[in-house]
């Protein structure tokens, strides 16, 4: 099992991570400090040296801007959290989120969570804050159980006051349980059961066996606390009561996280009776509202394993070879790599696309050779194989908008576009443009003396020592 402390461990040994050991006060400035290393690709951002009893750690789920680093991949972090290796492509991290596969949870140790402290006060445990200062509670769980079943819910939200947590969780989430429930709020756990959380709750389904879903996707260990099970890696739990809040006393003017855009919402304070730490708790967090930040690279590979699982089910073949929306600039866009089964069939899909997702209101569909790895030659074929008068195709101006696009947030009607960035499958192979490449723009001599050249300056030596990716013979 991955937990957080060993993930940390593993990235710390590839150069990953870096620790800040100057103190850093939590309030405020440990927000600030994350906030410019995500935004700039820094590594993995520990906190070793705050006031408070946990060590803040940013950027654990996060990843690189593709368009800046050669030898980073957004998703490499998460793949590596769910025991899948830094080795694994992005097309099999794909693969195996959307496999939606649910195992039984065998695991059940009798081992307490983390050791209960005297006081249940919640700003003691210095979490990061928020903009205003209050503390912040993000890349959590609430943990809720029914009927003997439990379930793991995404949270945002923060300290009300020193033994209240207001808590932004899905409006399903509260429907299905009792608005009055003995609840945990676990912080500093794995990927696995966030992004089963995810998967449980936001995708326009109710799924409350995230356990078992969580379980389907890496190694889950878990304990029990009262009735619920609750995952035994959790670094902080904090135990009391949940009750909702009525929408009209809620306060919406602090940024949300990715999640929340892509279901109804519902408000619920939980009234803290216990605070559980293990030793040198880590909690990680992610500073909302910027970019880059884990909570939009989780949520978008969530909906992207969703989109990927349906549209491959939905011809009774599987022509998409991978889907990506992008994280840079959260400009709402979906790109798609597929096969063209016949003429038509990228309109088809991308209204397909539009049907099953509200997070995007624009389609760039790619040829199946396309590789997932290079955004910039996805948008490089979006000018040079679309021609705007064909193939940019826009929608009447009355489709609903997007939830993430930060350019238009008015809710107002609009319209979709799809770009149709492939060749014609009627076309002759003899029509088609080969593709350029560092192999067939030059001629056999120009290219041994070209690599000659490259051995004697010794720029392999070079690029190694700047941590750039080599993969150019």
């Amino acid at each position: 099992m991955t937990t957080v402390r060993r993930h940390l461990d593993r990235l710390r040994e590839t150069g990953d991570l870096i620790s800040v050991t100057e103190r850093v006060h939590w309030e405020g400035a440990v927000a600030e400090v994350a906030s410019e290393a995500t935004r700039h690709n820094c590594p993995v951002t520990l906190f070793e040296n705050t006031s408070g009893t946990v060590r803040p750690v940013s950027g654990v789920y996060g990843g690189a801007d593709q368009f800046a680093s050669a030898d980073q991949r957004p998703w490499q972090r998460i793949s590596q959290a769910l025991d899948l290796g830094p080795e694994c492509s992005y097309t099999e991290l794909i693969e195996h989120l959307a496999r939606w596969e649910t195992s039984d949870i065998d695991d059940v140790t009798d081992e307490s969570a983390a050791t209960v402290r005297d006081s249940g006060d919640i700003y003691s445990l210095g979490l990061p804050t928020t903009s205003d200062g209050t503390p912040l509670v993000s890349l959590g769980l609430l943990v809720v159980e029914r009927d003997g079943v439990t379930t793991w819910a995404p949270i945002r939200g923060r300290a009300q006051r020193s033994q209240t947590l207001r808590l932004s969780v899905p409006e399903s989430v509260v429907e299905w349980c009792t608005s009055s429930a003995d609840v945990s709020v676990v912080l500093g756990v794995s990927a696995a059961p966030l992004i089963a959380a995810l998967q449980g709750w936001t995708q326009g389904q109710t799924t409350p066996s995230v356990p078992n879903l969580a379980a389907g996707l890496a190694d889950v260990s878990v304990t029990t606390v009262g009735s619920r099970t609750v995952p035994s890696d959790a670094e902080v739990r904090i135990d009391g009561r949940m009750n909702a809040v009525e929408s009209s006393v809620t306060e919406e003017t602090e940024p949300r996280a990715a999640w929340e855009l892509t279901c109804e919402t519902a408000t619920v304070d939980v009234n803290v009776e216990t605070v559980a730490v293990r030793e040198d708790p880590l909690v990680p967090f992610t500073p909302l509202g910027e970019p880059l930040t884990d909570d939009i690279h989780l949520m978008c590979l969530v909906e992207t394993a969703k989109l990927f699982r349906r549209v491959n089910n939905y011809w009774g073949v599987s022509p998409v070879e991978w889907i990506q929306l992008p994280v840079e600039g959260r400009l709402g866009f979906c790109i798609v790599s597929s096969e063209i089964l016949y003429a038509g069939f990228e309109w088809q899909l991308a209204n397909t696309l539009f049907s099953f997702s509200d997070l995007f209101d624009k389609v760039l569909v790619l040829d199946e050779q396309a590789d997932p790895t290079n955004l910039a030659r996805a948008i490089d074929d979006m000018w040079v194989k679309a021609h705007p008068a064909n193939d940019w195709i826009f929608s009447e101006p009355n489709a609903s908008s997007a939830a993430a696009p930060l350019y238009r947030s008015d809710d107002e009607n609009g319209s979709r576009l799809y770009i149709n960035a492939t060749w014609d499958p009627r076309w002759d192979e003899e029509y088609i443009a080969p593709r350029v490449t560092f192999e067939t723009a030059f001629s056999e001599n120009v290219l041994e003396s070209l690599i000659e050249r490259w051995e004697e300056l010794g720029l392999d030596d070079l690029l190694d020592e700047r941590g750039v990716n080599t993969d150019h013979e």
